[in-house]
C-alpha cells in the first residue's frame, strides 16, 4: 500500500492541470456500485450497498464531499456509464468539485473504464474525465468472472435458489461480465489492458483473495461458488485476482472477499481508501 508511489504518479500526471488551477482545488469522492437488481437505482439501496461505515470512512467522517452514484444494476456498462455521468456532472458543476477521487466496486470499475476510454460517447464524459484524479477499484471484473459464465446454466439445475441469486439473473450486467464479452470488449472498446491504449487517468486496482471471512450466508455462497464456477488462482467468490489486475496498476491485495470488500468492517479498506486526502 504505498502512498508515496500513489502520490508521485499523481504528481506527475496532474501537474499541467495544477499549473492552470487555482492552489484551492476542491475535493470530492464518487462511489460506484457494483452490478445487482434493479433496485440499486434508488439512492437508498446504493448506499446500503456501500454501508454508512464504509462512506463515512473513506471520507474521513464525511468531512469531504462525496456522491454515492446510484444505477440500475441489471444494465451494460454504457448505459451505467450515461447514467452515472448523468449524476457526477450537475453535483461537480454544482459543488464546484475539481479533483475527484473514484471509489469503485466489481462492476463499477468496469464502467468508469468505460467512461475513461469512450469520451467521445457522451458530451459530460470529458468534463468528468478531467476532474478524475484517480480511481480505486475494488475486485473490479477487468477480465470478467468465470461466475458470470455460470449465470446462464443454473436455472434448472440442483444450483438454483440462493446460489442462482448470488451469481445474479442471466441479465445484461451479468452477460457484460462474462469472460468472452470482456475478452471482446477490452479488445475494441475499453483501454487499459495489456495491448491497449492506457486509460486517461490512473485506475488502483485491489483485488480480493480470501473466501471465508464469516460464516454469514453470502460468505458460505462465496466459498462455494469459487469452487462451483472453477476460478483460476486467488479469488475472492466472485472476481479472480488475475481478472481484478488485468487493467490498470496493482495498489494491494485483500482476503476480504466480494462481500466484504465493499465494506469497512471486515478489513477497515475505508481507512486504506481515506489515506488519499492525508
Amino acid at each position: 500500500m504505498n502512498r508515496f508511489f500513489k502520490t508521485m504518479m499523481a504528481v506527475a500526471g496532474l501537474l499541467g492541470l495544477t499549473l492552470t488551477l487555482s492552489a484551492e482545488a476542491k475535493t470530492g469522492v464518487v462511489f460506484i456500485h457494483g452490478k445487482g437488481g434493479t433496485s440499486l437505482a434508488q439512492t437508498s439501496v446504493a448506499r446500503a450497498y456501500w454501508t454508512e461505515d464504509m462512506i463515512s470512512a473513506t471520507t474521513k467522517g464525511n468531512t469531504i464531499p462525496s456522491l454515492v452514484c446510484h444505477y440500475d444494476g441489471t444494465q451494460y456498462m454504457w448505459v451505467a456509464g450515461n447514467t452515472v455521468a448523468s449524476q457526477i456532472y450537475p453535483w461537480m458543476m454544482n459543488n464546484g468539485i475539481d479533483d475527484i477521487v473514484v471509489e469503485t466496486h466489481s462492476f463499477g470499475g468496469v464502467v468508469i473504464r468505460w467512461i475513461l476510454s469512450n469520451p467521445t460517447y457522451n458530451s459530460q464524459y470529458p468534463a468528468i474525465i478531467s476532474r478524475i484524479r484517480w480511481v480505486n477499484s475494488l475486485a473490479p471484473p477487468n477480465k470478467g468472472s468465470e461466475a458470470a459464465n455460470l449465470a446462464g446454466t443454473l436455472s434448472g439445475s440442483w444450483l438454483t435458489g440462493w446460489l442462482v441469486d448470488l451469481v445474479g439473473q442471466n441479465n445484461n450486467s451479468t452477460k457484460n461480465c462474462t469472460t468472452s464479452s470482456m475478452s471482446y470488449y477490452n479488445q475494441y472498446y475499453l483501454k487499459g489492458t495489456s495491448g491497449r491504449p492506457a486509460l486517461p487517468k490512473t485506475v488502483y486496482n485491489i483485488a480480493g483473495t480470501g473466501l471465508w471471512n464469516d460464516f454469514c450466508v453470502e460468505c458460505i455462497g462465496l466459498a462455494t461458488l469459487s469452487g462451483v464456477a472453477g476460478m483460476p488462482g486467488e479469488d475472492d467468490g466472485m472476481v479472480s485476482q488475475y481478472s481484478a489486475q488485468g487493467a490498470g496498476t496493482v495498489w494491494f491485495t485483500t482476503d476480504a472477499n466480494h462481500h466484504y470488500n465493499r465494506r469497512n468492517s471486515y478489513r477497515k479498506l475505508g481507512n486504506t481508501l481515506a489515506t488519499d486526502f492525508n
